[in-house]
């Protein structure tokens, strides 16, 4: 808790612009222990600080509790503290009048029911404030375990917070609370480093429940390209898409798939849509169609030498929800036995077949929006975007396949490496043919041989970073799916560039 405070008020201390008071408002919790560590340090520093703590707070029956140790020893140093109830809500506004900076420590991680007693009339009073606000570990209010806002919420503008991120502070509403987030080591060991008979006697680090994609990772688990190499090295992968009326996505994902790095593309479609399609480097096969232009039945045995030569498949962007298509697509998933991405209408076939089999889940994957999701599971969408993370993990476990939860920081559940949130991607990427992208770009992994789960998240990141880099280019409002397309070689340049350090490649990398 001393590293903690020292840190949050290092970060104050540069928040704070030298007028007014700083105010720090303490609950009854650790979060409030940390927060009268703060105050501690400020007013060493000679900073004006005012200290609230919750009345209650200061009745602590434990008096070895964290903020009942604090205070003993705020008090000892002769600081004064305002304890304040329900009755001295006015008292709180005139001190956050007179602030320019606003320490948050009312609540920490733990909260996971509505907020009650003086907590939302606190927290509504920070808000109307106006002032710069710091929260301590989460803003008040947040789950931090679903990022749900528990009533009402405090509005940072940052954030700090120790050990590791917590998954509220990445999923929405609750990420928009936090502004700018710091995290701090405060020096917690991992239990596997320590002698058994130190475990009960040092805090140490809990096991992660999920992790953070980091820009190494993914770069670590790309597929080397050796000079030597030829077209078959990086893949074939059978793209089953399009229909009449929807060949764009087909042509996305296909398109998508050898900016990605595979080494050639099939695109099985509806007869009838091909002559309509642009000359490519896609090499193009035409199915059997329905008199709507969709592909039926007939196509399971007319893709059998393509499903034999392919070493992945992408499934279902553009199929439609024609019935035909529907028992087709189902046929084949439950058939199929290769590594497999499952995307659009595929899942929606999947969804209308009561209990469907997988012909190899573990190197499936499944990239649902939360509407997708809410037909394979049978729940609302409001349940699933109450917890992501909860929702695809539980997909996950469901259909023994990788789930990838598109959305605001996707969600990726994977069968063998645990859950990743993914960080980046912007408002401009909620626009048509974006999922058809991202899945090109999984299904080019998969068919270079990486492996299911690290080819889920690193297509995931890969679109993310490549939708960030498409909207410094043409803006949130203007880019269009085709940009994300165009962006994604060069995120991969980026990701190659140690390959190549202290080479003409890597100057001609950073100049793009």
């Amino acid at each position: 808790m001393e590293v903690a405070g020292l840190a949050a008020a290092q970060i104050a201390a540069t928040l704070y612009d030298g007028t007014g008071d700083i105010t720090i408002i303490c609950g009854r919790g650790n979060n409030g222990g940390d927060g009268l560590v703060v105050a501690r340090h400020l007013t060493r520093w000679d900073l004006p600080v005012n200290i609230l703590v919750v009345q209650s707070a200061a009745k602590q029956e434990n008096s070895e509790s964290e903020v009942a140790i604090n205070l003993e020893i705020i008090e000892s140093c002769g600081l004064p503290v305002d304890f304040i109830s329900a009755s001295d809500l006015e008292l709180v506004r005139a001190a956050l009048a007179g602030s320019s900076l606003i320490i948050d420590a009312l609540l920490g991680t733990g909260l996971n029911r509505p907020l009650e007693g003086i907590y939302p009339d606190l927290i509504d009073l920070i808000n109307e404030s106006g002032e710069t606000v710091l929260s301590i570990d989460i803003p008040s209010g947040i789950n931090a375990d679903t990022g749900q806002v528990m009533g009402v919420a405090v509005e940072a503008d940052a954030t700090i917070t120790f050990g590791h991120l917590k998954a509220g502070q990445l999923h929405y509403p609750g990420a928009q609370h936090c502004g700018e987030i710091t995290l701090i080591d405060i020096g917690l060991p991992n239990p596997d480093a320590l002698p058994e008979c130190l475990i009960d006697l040092v805090p140490t680090m809990q096991e992660p429940q999920w992790w953070l994609a980091s820009h190494q990772q993914v770069a670590d688990w790309l597929i080397s390209r050796r000079a030597n190499a030829h077209k078959g090295t990086f893949g074939r992968l059978l793209c089953i898409a399009g229909s009449a009326s929807m060949s764009g996505a087909a042509m996305l994902s296909s398109r998508t798939a050898l900016r990605t790095g595979s080494g050639i593309a099939v695109l099985a479609t509806a007869k009838s849509v091909i002559d309509h399609l642009p000359p490519e480097e896609i090499i193009y096969r035409r199915l059997s169609e329905t008199e709507f232009g969709t592909i039926n039945h007939a196509a399971i045995s007319e893709l059998e030498t393509e499903i034999d030569q392919c070493q992945a498949i992408l499934i279902g962007p553009g199929l439609s929800s024609n019935v035909q298509t529907i028992k087709t697509v189902q046929e084949l998933l439950s058939a199929v036995k290769k590594p497999c991405i499952v995307d659009a209408d595929a899942l929606n076939a999947l969804a209308q077949s009561k209990q469907f089999v997988l012909g190899s889940p573990k190197t499936t994957v499944f990239t649902p929006h939360p509407k997708e999701l809410s037909r394979l599971l049978g729940i609302c969408v409001e349940e699933i975007q109450q917890d992501r993370t909860k929702a695809a993990e539980g997909a996950s476990k469901k259909f023994g396949c990788n789930i990838v939860l598109k959305g605001a920081h996707t969600v990726v559940a994977t069968v063998e490496h645990g859950t990743y949130i993914i960080p980046g991607g912007n408002s401009g990427m909620a626009t048509a043919g974006a999922g058809d992208v991202l899945s090109g770009v999984i299904g080019s992994f998969l068919a270079q041989g990486m492996d299911a789960g690290f080819a889920a998240i690193a297509g995931a990141y890969i679109h993310a970073a490549a939708g960030d880099l498409a909207a410094f280019s043409h803006g949130e409002d203007g880019m269009v799916a085709s940009n994300i397309m165009e962006a994604v070689p060069v995120v991969l340049a980026d990701l190659r560039a140690d390959e190549f350090a202290g080479t003409e490649l890597e100057q001609m990398i950073l100049s793009i």
